[in-house]
């Protein structure tokens, strides 16, 4: 059954590219000129210091000002590094750098599904650059930003709790085992030891271009995505309303731009709500996120899946936390 849709899209999406060249030819110019001059010089900077950062052992000297606070969480300092990233430099430095530690064996697997449970965020700089100018006027800024990052210290313990769930059934038959099989079971539930002895750096030119590689890959998601948003938001069979959310579902940037857009005219949204939908918007990241979440996350033995989830609750707590904070506003 899967083999016999699967051809079937492609097909589709040839037939809606040749019937209609002049979106998609729209489509595909908004989103490469979006990577181009927003997301291009914005991450690829980032992601050469951070790659540079962990080729030449600067991690714990970074994030020792935040380890008192950040081992509450029971994150090891590369752990934090990983958010840190994530948190600075948006989607999808968070994920790729908990990648490259798993690969690298310098963080254990569940530290990497707790990271990944809050690695992936919107990047301050966006939230004020891009998001705090379509905020309506009742919204100040810092009330979307307490809204967007509240939930991080909820997200982190929340899933460090599912994990120590996970593992405590394994570790208790471990115990009533007892000799080698326990220490195998142990060992198996644990995963390898954390690798302390940096391996030798990659040559500056190998780590550019890996960084190269991730930001064409990138372009090509917000080229596709955007060629479906343009689709959408032109459809005559879905109701105006919708438009604008479905578009920030399937690629952010535009989508919190037409949501944005749409507080306005006969069928206007209120300030709250569209606010609250950009904010879920910037959250969940869209499908475009969670394609290049995919792509840097390959091999490192982590769920996309479980990084889907895990968006979607985010979305829905930064919504409702807006909502809640500006009721007494409205």
């Amino acid at each position: 059954m899967k083999k016999s849709i699967l051809p079937i899209l492609p097909i589709l999406t040839l037939i809606l590219l040749l019937t209609h060249p002049a979106l998609s030819f729209t489509g595909a110019k908004n989103g490469l000129l979006l990577w181009w001059s927003v997301v291009l010089p914005t991450l690829l900077p980032f992601m050469l210091c951070s790659s540079l950062l962990v080729a030449w052992g600067g991690v714990p000297l970074l994030v020792k000002p935040f380890a008192p606070l950040l081992r509450c969480f029971g994150l090891s300092p590369e752990g934090s590094y990983a958010l840190i990233a994530g948190l600075l430099c948006g989607y999808p430095m968070g994920a790729k750098t908990t990648a490259d530690f798993l690969r690298g064996g310098f963080i254990r697997n569940e530290e990497g599904r707790i990271l990944l449970a809050a690695a992936g965020w919107p990047s301050p700089m966006f939230l004020a650059g891009y998001i705090a100018p379509r905020l309506a006027p009742e919204i100040p800024l810092w009330k979307a930003a307490l809204a967007l990052y509240l939930p991080l210290p909820f997200l982190l313990l929340t899933a460090g709790g599912l994990c120590r769930l996970q593992n405590r059934p394994v570790k208790w038959a471990a115990k009533r085992g007892g000799g080698k099989n326990a220490g195998a079971g142990r060992t198996g539930q644990n995963h390898a030891r954390v690798r302390r002895a940096a391996p030798a750096p990659a040559p500056f030119d190998e780590i550019l271009m890996n960084a190269l590689e991730i930001m064409v890959k990138i372009g090509g998601f917000l080229m596709i995505y955007s060629i479906l948003a343009a689709f959408i938001s032109s459809s005559g069979r879905i109701p105006a309303r919708i438009k604008p959310f479905l578009s920030g579902i399937v690629e952010m940037t535009i989508g919190i731009d037409a949501i944005a857009r749409s507080m306005s005219g006969p069928a206007s949204l209120s300030g709250r709500a569209a606010c609250a939908a950009m904010l879920a918007c910037a959250a969940f990241g869209g499908l475009s996120g969670v394609s290049q979440t995919n792509t840097v996350i390959k091999n490192a033995g982590l769920s996309i899946r479980h990084y889907v989830l895990w968006k979607l609750l985010h979305a829905a707590l930064a919504a409702a936390i807006l909502l809640i904070i500006t009721a007494r506003a409205a």
